[in-house]
């Protein structure tokens, strides 16, 4: 029986301009509908996306729900670099995903060489 890698999703862009955001919270979705269910950090600009949005103003369409889907898929903890949110001025209390744990992380770094496969938005 082969042996079940890990994956880490890496979302490290803003969640509008460009369609990398959708497409990585999209992938993570379908990882988790075959059952390789990733983790998930939240680095850099990807910090953005945890926050509540109004994109109807750009001509956007909302990427919370996709954010939301992610506990029912079995995605519970999101994983968030503490420095990435203060960098940012963005308040902890501001982040709230209903179902998923928060998991604030000093040392991402460290926190990726643990899987075996690195998917990055």
């Amino acid at each position: 029986m082969p042996q079940v890698k890990s994956i880490l999703a890496v979302c490290r862009h803003a969640p509008y301009g460009h369609t990398i955001a959708r497409e990585g919270l999209e992938a993570i979705l379908a990882c988790a509908a075959m059952d390789q269910v990733p983790e998930v950090l939240f680095i850099n600009d990807g910090v953005f996306q945890l926050l509540e949005q109004s994109p109807d103003a750009i001509g956007e369409k909302n990427l919370r729900r996709n954010l939301q889907a992610l506990p029912m898929f079995g995605v519970e903890t999101l994983h968030i670099c503490r420095r990435s949110l203060e960098d940012r001025g963005i308040n902890l209390e501001n982040i709230e995903i209903p179902g998923a744990e928060i998991e604030l992380l000093e040392n991402p770094g460290a926190f990726i060489a643990r899987f075996d496969q690195v998917l990055s938005f």
